[in-house]
């Protein structure tokens, strides 16, 4: 069980605001699957506010793969970061997942298994409010970030008895793939059981509980 934490927005001066991830813990995407070969660092940050779940992954990669633009795209072929989410476990089995690459282009489809999805529509910019930069350097060395949130007003229209409040218990996964990369790899926070590449596998999706 991972704890999600509630925060709130740091204070801009265009009166709007911004998460500082300087004080989320990150979690580390520490299962590398299926492939015998070095796949990037990957972590990511997850806490949510008022009117939103915010996420930031951070991945150690230099030269990310980029080859798909625009929404509704093949992004897993790329650089790509995901994260499945099943926000009411108990009595609804469909999960969205979400997928991103590292130029910011996004996949977005909602179902109950790998073969039962459909396209989820009004992908937007406005609403998500994603943000992807390459190109970054510190004292670990290169790395590219992809920055999204989740609006609960959204997740509710599509699981309308979500309740975003303390001790809602959600399960997801959190994934860093390549399918089509110089070097495939794949990794994963919550650990995947199958012997070939399956990311759809929601037995194998941990906890996450609002706190």
């Amino acid at each position: 069980m991972t704890r999600v934490h509630r925060i709130k927005r740091v204070a801009t001066p265009d009166g709007g605001g911004e998460i500082d991830w300087r004080r989320i813990a990150p979690l580390r995407l520490s299962h590398v699957l299926w492939l015998d070969v070095p796949a990037p660092d990957t972590e990511v940050q997850l806490a949510y506010t008022d009117e939103a779940l915010h996420v930031r992954f951070r991945v150690d990669e230099a030269s990310p793969t980029v080859r798909h633009l625009g929404v509704q795209v093949p992004v897993c072929k790329d650089s790509c970061v995901e994260w499945f989410l099943q926000p009411r476990p108990e009595d609804d089995s469909r999960y969205v997942n979400f997928e991103w690459n590292a130029a910011g282009a996004l996949r977005l489809a909602i179902g109950s298994a790998r073969h039962d999805r459909s396209d989820v529509p009004g992908v937007s910019a406005e609403l998500f409010r994603w943000r992807a930069a390459t190109g970054l350097q510190d004292e670990r060395g290169a790395f590219w970030t992809l920055q999204f949130a989740i609006p609960f007003a959204w997740l509710q229209s599509l699981y309308p008895g979500f309740q975003p409040e303390p001790g809602c218990r959600m399960r997801g996964n959190f994934f860093k793939c390549g399918d089509e990369t110089p070097m495939p790899h794949y990794r994963s926070w919550s650990k995947v059981t199958s012997d070939t590449p399956d990311f759809h596998r929601s037995a194998d999706f941990g906890e996450l509980v609002l706190e």
